[in-house]
């Protein structure tokens, strides 16, 4: 796995700055704002029906940038995403991270289209963070009780699609790119140690 802690002058451990977590926000944080300031940014970026048929397909990424809801919306995605993109950023590292963030939220953009066409957030990009996390701690942690937490979080994912909720196909789409890439870095690790 990345190493998630270095060492300071005087010999004590501290963790990483999850650079790629804060450097989102920050982002997100920006054309939120300028959204707000400005409507028709915010127009421009959200999910609409039709926009695909107009070939609009920044629209399949760019309602991560802001949100449609306002301040309620902003105050719980915001800290939201900064716990738990922590936690995905020192299990996974920062590429990883972008990976899982991305394509997960893309899959939440697609089941907006579908089921909530109108639209913005990037609660569903967290979502993903939040299911490659939980496969983490199942393949990972491997203790009772951080198992059940993980297994709790799939079975409500699976609900909340069931149910026709956009955050639910990203938890899954986190939780499969999370396997994946925990397999590729195992494979990675047990071939150097065989060279070795």
């Amino acid at each position: 796995m990345t190493e998630i802690q270095n060492t300071d002058a005087v010999g004590r451990t501290r963790r990483k700055l999850p650079i790629v977590t804060l450097t989102v926000l920050a982002v997100t944080g920006l054309f939120t704002a300028l959204g707000l300031l400005y409507p028709g940014l915010q127009t421009l970026l959200q999910r609409e029906p039709g926009a695909l048929a107009r070939h609009e397909w920044w629209r399949l990424l760019t309602p991560l940038l802001i949100h449609s809801d306002g301040w309620r919306q902003i105050c719980f995605n915001f800290p939201a995403i900064l716990v738990v993109g922590t936690f995905a950023e020192r299990a996974f590292g920062g590429r990883a991270w972008l990976l899982l963030y991305l394509l997960s939220g893309l899959v939440g953009e697609i089941a907006g289209y579908a089921w909530q066409p109108t639209g913005a957030g990037n609660s569903v990009a967290g979502a993903g963070l939040l299911g490659g996390y939980a496969v983490w701690m199942l393949l990972e942690l491997r203790r009772p009780q951080t198992a059940i937490g993980a297994i709790l979080i799939l079975i409500g994912a699976a609900g909340l699609t069931f149910f026709h909720n956009l955050h639910g196909p990203p938890i899954l789409c986190g939780a499969i790119l999370g396997g994946v890439i925990l397999g590729v870095k195992r494979r990675r690790f047990s071939s150097l140690t065989s060279v070795a």
